[in-house]
């Protein structure tokens, strides 16, 4: 028997346990992610936000208008604890 066609191969590999799926082809360093559990992109999300509001909290101390408005947000926030 002789193999008239090579057919291409697809590697998948996923080095957090199935959460995140690579897709490359044999031999090849260059990886795309082919599948990626919601549940992680929901913990990515919630980490980008974490790390703008350190950038936003930060950035008030030289920045009047930033501090602010991070005065007003703390006293809505105290005033939406009280009113629950």
């Amino acid at each position: 028997m002789t193999i008239d066609k090579i057919t291409e191969i697809t590697v998948y590999e996923s080095p957090d346990g199935g959460r995140t799926v690579y897709a490359r082809n044999p031999g090849s360093k260059n990886r795309e992610i082919h599948l990626r559990d919601p549940e992680l992109e929901k913990d990515l999300a919630d980490l980008r936000q974490q790390e703008r509001w350190q950038f936003i909290l930060a950035a008030r101390e030289n920045n009047p208008a930033i501090n602010e408005l991070c005065e007003q947000i703390e006293v809505l926030y105290e005033l939406s604890k009280t009113s629950q």
